[in-house]
C-alpha cells in the first residue's frame, strides 16, 4: 500500500506542473553506484534507469524539469554477492543555461526523493540477510550536473549524493558498519522531448 501511495503522490506532483510544461521528456540511461564506507564492499555496480518528466519554459535562462524515474542501482560485496536496489525517484532539475538557437547547454542542481521498491541479492549470505533486514526504504539527496538540449534531444550527466543511510546496522566483531550514508551515483541519460 505504501508503494502505491508513494507512486500516486509522485504522479500528482508531476502533473501539477504539466500545464506550464514546454515539453514532455522521455529519458533512459546508465548509472554507476558506489558506497565506499563498507568494509565488505568490493566494488560499485552499473545499473540502468528510465523515466519521464516535464521541462518548463526558460525564463532568464532558468527552467525546471521535474521527473519520475525508475532506477536500478547496486553494489558488489566482498563475497561476490551482487546487491540490486530498485528505486522510484522524484528529482526536480533546476536548470540554467543560455539559449544559443541551435542548442542550449545548461548546468543544473537536482534535489531528489526516492523510495526503494525492492532489493535483490545474487545469493543468500549472512551479510546479505543482515543488510536486507535493516534496509531503509526512503532516500533523499542532491545531484549536480551538466546537459545540453539540441532540437528535441537532451543529453545529461549527473553526480548524485544520497544523504540518507541505505542501512543502519553494525557488527563490532567484524568491524563492519552500515552502508555509506552518502552513497554516490554517477549517471548519463539521453532524453527525447515531445510537443
Amino acid at each position: 500500500m505504501k508503494k502505491i501511495a508513494f507512486l500516486l503522490v509522485s504522479l500528482l506532483l508531476l502533473g501539477s506542473v504539466a500545464a506550464n510544461a514546454q515539453g514532455v521528456i522521455v529519458k533512459a540511461g546508465f548509472n554507476y553506484t558506489n558506497a565506499s564506507s563498507v568494509q565488505d564492499l568490493k566494488s560499485g555496480k552499473t545499473g540502468w534507469q528510465f523515466g519521464a518528466g516535464f521541462q518548463t519554459e526558460s525564463w532568464t535562462g532558468f527552467s525546471l524539469q521535474p521527473e519520475l524515474v525508475y532506477k536500478v542501482k547496486g553494489v558488489t560485496l566482498e563475497d561476490a554477492t551482487k546487491v540490486s536496489m530498485n528505486y522510484v525517484e522524484l528529482p526536480v532539475n533546476i536548470q540554467w543555461g543560455p539559449d544559443l538557437l541551435i542548442a542550449r547547454p545548461f548546468i543544473f542542481a537536482s534535489p531528489f526523493l526516492g523510495y526503494n521498491i525492492g532489493t535483490k541479492f545474487s545469493k543468500e549470505t549472512t551479510l546479505a540477510d543482515t543488510i536486507n533486514r535493516n534496509f531503509h526504504r526512503f532516500e533523499y539527496g542532491l545531484g549536480l550536473g551538466l546537459g545540453i538540449n539540441v532540437w528535441k534531444l537532451q543529453i545529461t550527466g549527473k553526480y548524485n549524493w544520497n544523504f540518507g543511510q541505505i542501512t543502519t546496522w553494525s557488527d563490532a566483531q567484524a568491524n563492519v558498519k552500515g552502508l555509506d550514508p552518502a552513497a554516490k551515483t554517477f549517471e548519463i541519460c539521453v532524453g527525447l522531448k515531445f510537443f
